[in-house]
């Protein structure tokens, strides 16, 4: 499991970018007012900005991994079940509006993990999900660019839509209205690569899965390609990041 991990190791490798994303994603979502449900909530950053905007009491979220447990200690007071995207341990018609923060990419049917969320969204309430446009996340791209010199049988880590066109025909198929699809720039500072290549070694999600299975020489090999891409940073530098982001309507 990828992200059997503890919410420190989450926060300190993608949390850094997740919490920049948040509030423009929730913005894009018209949060301001009602109920919603964070579907895939991770160690809860997305959770947290809710409960700011909308009340803690007036916030769920549901995720299938041991980062639940963070999230829950993170936003006290909000309904936080362990649950997948494709199952929600909720209702008919419970939220005004349900969001999945970097989720859809993980998801064996992101057509699927839509529909549910907007089974859990009442009639005119809001669907909204985002995911990274890997080919800007430089984190992830150019770690796994770094791998495949190295070891080219290493796998890729993307969701399977080229172009934000192609992201918004998934709302089409859940069967959303009003459907668009946005980017969200975002990006993180470092205060050098050890603290960057530090990152990968709590066993963050795919790419810190498999920077784990390698064995030292290889792993070395990587981080010093990974260095090298990077432009061999010294001192602090900065990594750009762009979600893609869609939004629709549960029809009424």
């Amino acid at each position: 499991m990828t992200f059997d991990v503890s919410g420190d190791a989450y926060d300190n490798f993608m949390g850094r970018y997740a919490r920049e994303l948040a509030p423009a994603f929730a913005d894009y979502a018209g949060i301001r007012s009602g109920s919603a449900v964070d579907v895939g909530c991770g160690s809860g950053i997305l959770t947290e900005e809710l409960a700011s905007r909308l009340g803690a009491e007036n916030v769920a979220a549901a995720d299938p991994s041991p980062l639940l447990e963070a999230c829950a200690a993170r936003v006290p007071g909000a309904d936080v079940r362990k649950g997948a995207a494709e199952a929600l341990p909720w209702p008919d018609a419970s939220f005004d509006a349900a969001l999945a923060q970097l989720v859809l990419h993980f998801l064996d049917d992101p057509v699927a993990g839509l529909v549910e969320m907007g089974r859990v969204t009442r009639p005119g309430g809001t669907v909204a999900a985002c995911t990274w446009n890997f080919e800007e996340m430089l984190l992830v791209r150019t770690f796994w660019q770094s791998a495949r010199a190295v070891a080219p049988a290493a796998p890729a880590e993307q969701l399977e839509v080229a172009s934000l066109e192609e992201l918004g025909e998934l709302a089409d198929r859940a069967g959303l209205e009003d459907v668009d699809a946005s980017p969200l720039d975002v990006s993180s500072r470092y205060e050098s690569f050890d603290e960057l290549w530090g990152s990968y070694q709590r066993g963050v999600g795919p790419a810190g899965d498999f920077c784990a299975s390698l064995d030292p020489e290889t792993r070395d090999a990587v981080r010093d390609e990974y260095r090298r891409r990077l432009g061999e940073p010294r001192g602090s530098f900065t990594l750009s990041a762009q979600a893609w982001a869609l939004r629709g309507r549960v029809p009424t």
